[in-house]
């Protein structure tokens, strides 16, 4: 066994300047993309929810024109003021809203819809009442780029509450494949459902602009709800709105000798009926984080483990699929491919994948399977292993802590003991301690969160999120190409 660390990778914001951390380099120097022809200028911003909800996140965007002070901290690297928005400030662009561009939904319908006993159908007159919102927003001649979904109360305690008790959050906190019932998963049937009116949406909960507000939630668990200081939930919610709005805030920081790679994560969900498991792709085509979403074909029960794999031939069409639109995008197939998973490839993943590479001879693969562990590394004192403490078994297989103490921040920003990742190398094409970078880099590319400590790679993160929202779209309907709609 080798201890080392892995240094806390760059980003690239605009300029071509280079910053560890998300929001002092967009404070700094602006997104990635400020000055380029395809950089949002000023994005519109629709509004959906109650009366109440509505106006709230209205002035909740107005505060944000002028910015929030730094939280009181020991770690003021961990809590940054947000500046304000504006030609000038971090995002270089204005969020702006109006009453053109809000929907309120009427006090009866919501009363009328939370009053519907069966919980499926229920979900299903919420998740309708306000696509239709949405869609008309979408269908005016000022339309928005990105709609917020202003959760009023009552919908959260019966669309929220009724997926805790489904027990659909403990797949994901312990990095397993979500399970979750179809008809409890609120967040996806509404993705879905909004996802044909071409119109990404963020929901949206009232303690964003009132953290004093009180939800009751039925699990004692999850009675207290953190909120997040001022500041944080500014710089979070928009960044997420100006991905959302065609945006791009910063890039992987890559050195032009790298090899062109594209990075493909997979995941796999089950049907709404429950008797199929099908895989989801979300492929991030280089270090810009563009990602085009891909619907795989359906698992099958695999001889070498009794667990669901894909067939040879639905790997292969899934990976030539993934190769073909990369050069659609870029002119060139890429001159390396690498696989993320959550589980082992067996003997006829490898085939179908490795044909698939085989045919655009493309000569460097690597093929990573990467889970949570339970193996924990200590350290003297108090505090956990550094975020980037890698320990190699071998040469295909490592230890690393994504999550974990943080040097730019000092200090360890989690609330629980931190699990390291588990890395199996089933094909090699690079060394190991690049393919660890490799990993640490992708953990920083999630544009919900501006705390670049994040626990898994974007590409399996993603993919998972995908999952969640493909498995309400029907087979025949097409769907949306952008990680925007699905994040």
């Amino acid at each position: 066994m080798r201890l080392s660390h892995v240094q806390e990778p760059p980003l690239e914001f605009g300029g071509a300047f280079r910053h560890p951390d998300i929001r002092f380099g967009l404070m700094d120097y602006g997104p990635f993309d400020v000055g380029t022809e395809g950089a949002p200028k000023r994005i519109r911003v629709g509004i959906v929810g109650s009366g109440e909800t509505v106006e709230g996140t209205a002035r909740w965007l107005e505060a944000c024109r002028v910015g929030f002070p730094a939280k009181e901290s020991r770690q003021p690297n961990l809590f940054p003021p947000f500046p304000g928005t504006g030609a000038d400030e971090s995002f270089r662009c204005e969020f702006v809203t109006s009453d053109e561009l809000q929907r309120v939904i009427p006090p009866r319908e919501i009363a009328k819809i939370v009053a519907i006993a069966g919980q499926r159908e229920m979900t299903r007159a919420v998740v309708e009442a306000i696509a239709e919102e949405v869609g008309v927003l979408a269908e005016r001649t000022t339309k928005p780029d990105v709609v917020l979904v202003a959760l009023p109360i009552e919908i959260i305690q019966r669309t929220y509450n009724a997926r805790d008790a489904a027990g659909s959050n403990e797949a994901a906190e312990s990095g397993e494949e979500a399970e979750a019932g179809p008809d409890l998963d609120f967040r996806g049937m509404l993705k879905a459902a909004c996802m044909r009116l071409h119109l990404p949406i963020q929901l949206l909960w009232p303690t964003t602009y009132d953290p004093s507000f009180k939800i009751p939630r039925k699990l004692k668990e999850n009675s207290d709800r953190r909120t997040q200081d001022p500041a944080t939930v500014a710089w979070n919610l928009l960044t997420a709105i100006y991905y959302k709005a065609g945006g791009l805030p910063w890039r992987l920081a890559r050195d032009a000798r790298q090899l062109r790679t594209s990075f493909v994560g997979l995941s796999f969900y089950r049907s709404v009926d429950g008797e199929h498991i099908h895989t989801s792709t979300a492929q991030m085509f280089d270090e810009r984080g563009e990602g085009l979403i891909l619907r795989g074909g359906r698992m099958v029960e695999s001889e070498e483990d009794r667990k669901p794999h894909l067939t040879a031939e639905d790997a292969y069409e899934l990976l030539k699929s993934s190769l073909k639109v990369f050069r659609q995008q870029h002119g060139h197939y890429p001159a390396r491919v690498v696989l993320h998973k959550t589980s082992r490839f067996d003997r006829n993943e490898l085939a179908g994948f490795h044909k698939a590479i085989d045919e655009r001879d493309i000569d460097y693969a690597d093929f990573v399977w990467i889970q949570k562990s339970m193996t924990r590394l200590y350290r003297m004192g108090v505090y956990p292993p550094l975020r980037g403490t890698l320990l190699r078994f071998d040469k295909d297989q490592a230890l690393l802590y994504t999550r974990g103490s943080v040097e730019f921040f000092r200090t360890y920003p989690g609330m629980y003991v931190p699990r390291p990742l588990m890395l199996r190398c089933q094909a090699l094409g690079q060394p190991l301690q690049h393919i660890a970078e490799e990993t640490l880099a992708l953990t920083k590319m999630n544009w919900n969160n501006t705390q670049f400590d994040n626990g898994m790679p974007i590409t399996i993160a993603a993919a998972r999120n995908v999952g969640e929202v493909l498995k309400y779209v029907p087979e025949g309907q097409e769907i949306a190409p952008r990680y925007s709609f699905y994040m």
